[in-house]
């Protein structure tokens, strides 16, 4: 009876098990909250997701480890075996004597109560853990991409100021070789514009590498089979952003990806030293069978037999084997546990920071724009015009116009890298700031 029982409830929780995976077998896809993008950063994601071949495999064994589960709450396959009893040498005859039987058995191994739902806590530990990687892997292919699509803007938007002083510095250089001319300037002005110019070609040249190389991690990121234009970013939003570093603290903690499969791996840890406690405990073997006897050499009818036997094994061996393993699984969980705790307590500093970078690029890019663009632009038209009257020398009103450019390229510079922290704080806290805030 109590085999019939033990094998009875084990055999539940299997089914329990079974139908729990059965009802949830349909591809979630482990979607999970990307960052904030406008449209076409937007479609940029969602392509590397869907095509990207490293979070295709991620996904792949996420699903792998999940049809595990059922597998580690499974009772061992039952045993069934034949046998011969206590048949005579001298004839091997089957009714000479009356204990010789011909049996069929069926055995069924049992290990202690709690191990099948330690295995399986184990095994969904793990699915767990995998399931966070995935999520963190495409939070951080979607702040990947979108880093490396602001660089690109701001790479486009600096060949544009450099064509405008490539142009502006040739215009620079006739009006220094007509003066010249006239005997109205001097050679080593059209010297300086000379230099410039060279200067601002070789920068064409390496802003031109710059933006090949996005263009090629981009397509990388992708995973698009052949070349397709990417548009860069022309005209993002003012950045209007506020910040609750404790809310999105306090969001962080909730759904970082990367803490949440630091927590999975600590509750497999807990499990696995669980179950090395319970190895301490012996597995059984339940076996039934039935002996069946021919008639005797006098012809009489032997009735059958039925046998039953229970093992028992003995951990005699503990000191090598079940201690060793249970010092292996504590050490594992304290690793998990300050894994964890090292991360809890790093992540609010880290939002700290980014905060703190995100709002002094939006700062300094107003003073560019709203003082520094508008101040140098007063200062290099005053220049002209002293220059044009001779009041100034030459490299002071080229300073003057060339300043109002590298202004605005800086201010351009502080613009995109605001966008490209704000990505990375998303990629921190798990998702989108402003739903983060609400």
């Amino acid at each position: 009876m109590f085999y019939l029982s033990l094998a009875k409830n084990h055999f539940q929780f299997f089914l329990v098990v079974l139908i729990i995976i059965l009802a949830g077998h349909c591809p979630s896809g482990y979607a999970t909250d990307s960052i904030w993008a406008p449209p076409q950063l937007e479609q940029l994601i969602n392509e590397a997701l869907e095509n990207n071949r490293s979070i295709r495999s991620k996904a792949a064994r996420t699903e792998a480890l999940k049809t595990r589960i059922p597998a580690a709450a499974a009772l061992p396959d039952p045993k069934i075996g034949f046998a011969v009893q206590s048949l005579p040498t001298d004839s091997f005859a089957f009714d000479q004597e009356p204990m010789t039987q011909k049996q069929v058995f069926v055995e069924q191994a049992v290990p202690w109560l709690s191990k099948l739902n330690l295995r399986s806590d184990t095994a969904a530990g793990r699915a767990a853990e995998q399931k966070a990687e995935l999520e963190a892997a495409r939070l951080e292919l979607a702040r990947e991409v979108a880093m490396t699509w602001y660089e690109l803007g701001y790479v486009a938007e600096s060949e544009r100021i450099n064509k405008e002083l490539i142009e502006l510095m040739g215009r620079i250089k006739r009006d220094a070789e007509s003066r010249y001319a006239v005997g109205g300037g001097q050679q080593q002005d059209i010297f300086q514009a000379e230099v410039e110019l060279s200067r601002l070609e070789d920068e064409a040249i390496r802003l031109e590498y710059r933006r090949k190389s996005m263009l090629d991690r981009l397509h990388e990121l992708t995973n698009r089979e052949r070349y397709q234009a990417i548009d860069p970013p022309s005209r993002l939003p003012e950045p209007e952003f506020r910040f609750s570093a404790p809310t999105l603290a306090e969001e962080a903690l909730a759904k970082n990806p990367i803490l949440k499969g630091l927590q999975a791996a600590m509750n497999r840890a807990k499990s696995e030293t669980d179950l090395a406690e319970n190895e301490y405990y012996p597995d059984f073997s339940f076996r039934l069978s039935y002996g069946q006897r021919d008639h005797d050499f006098n012809g009489r009818d032997l009735p059958d037999f039925i046998s039953a036997a229970v093992t028992i094994e003995i951990p005699l061996w503990h000191k090598k084997k079940q201690s060793n393993e249970l010092a292996a699984t504590i050490h594992d969980q304290r690793f998990a546990q300050n894994r964890y705790q090292d991360l809890k307590t790093r992540i609010p500093y880290k939002i700290n920071s980014l905060i703190s970078e995100i709002e002094d690029a939006v700062r300094r890019y107003r003073l560019y724009t709203q003082e520094l663009v508008p101040q140098s632009g007063q200062w290099a038209r005053s220049a002209l015009d002293a220059y044009q009257v001779g009041k100034v020398e030459f490299d002071t009103m080229i300073n003057a116009r060339i300043r109002v450019l590298k202004f605005r390229q800086e201010a351009s510079r502080l613009l995109f890298t605001a966008y490209q922290k704000r990505a990375e704080l998303e990629a921190l806290i798990g998702g989108d700031i402003e739903k983060a805030q609400q």
